[in-house]
């Protein structure tokens, strides 16, 4: 489970499981950001932007080169679907989740950090293309 930023470091290992045929299950939350570098330039810079933005491949074709399975989910329930069916098949997938911004996670983290104002209920969901 990894946000696009951080899976980008690591996409090899999707090689090393086609290679030894691990079940591994593969979650991408996708918001097209270093998210945590981008809250800090948000929170801190006054949204003054660099160098946070990435540009992503499509996680499905992605999937097709190292020959796994792939998925795409919008919602709570939808990736719950997911893997339902991805973790008894016990192959690799690589789940694709579109997200919006997340919460600030630092208040968990660390003692003395205060909690941010809630973002709008749901914000972190995406609207599936065309509807």
């Amino acid at each position: 489970m990894n946000g696009d930023g951080g899976f980008s470091w690591t996409l090899q290992e999707l090689s090393t499981a086609k290679r030894y045929g691990l079940g591994l299950v593969t979650i991408v939350f996708h918001d097209g950001f270093y998210g945590n570098v981008r809250r800090i330039q948000k929170n801190r810079y006054g949204a003054r932007y660099f160098a946070s933005d990435l540009t992503n491949p499509d996680y499905g074709k992605l999937a097709d080169a190292f020959g796994i399975r792939s998925a795409r989910a919008y919602t709570p329930q939808e990736l719950a679907g997911v893997l339902a069916d991805a973790v008894p098949a016990n192959e690799p997938i690589l789940i694709d989740v579109p997200v919006g911004e997340f919460p600030s996670p630092w208040h968990l983290i660390h003692e003395g950090v205060p909690r941010p104002a809630p973002l709008a209920p749901d914000a972190h969901l995406v609207q599936r293309a065309g509807v």
